[in-house]
């Protein structure tokens, strides 16, 4: 569990800054997206595949 903390308390005071967790939100963001979009590519994928069968 300190592990834990001693991460959150390092990303408290690197994040310091509204602008940086604007950044770092967006970049969250962005990455969230990406993996959304790959998620429901393979899944039609999948059911293209069904479909010829």
């Amino acid at each position: 569990m300190e592990g834990f903390e001693a991460i959150i308390s390092m990303l408290d005071f690197t994040l310091d800054s509204k602008r940086k967790r604007h950044i770092v939100g967006g970049l969250l963001l962005s990455v969230s997206l990406m993996f959304g979009g790959l998620a429901i590519t393979t899944m039609t994928l999948g059911v293209e595949e069904a479909k010829k069968k």
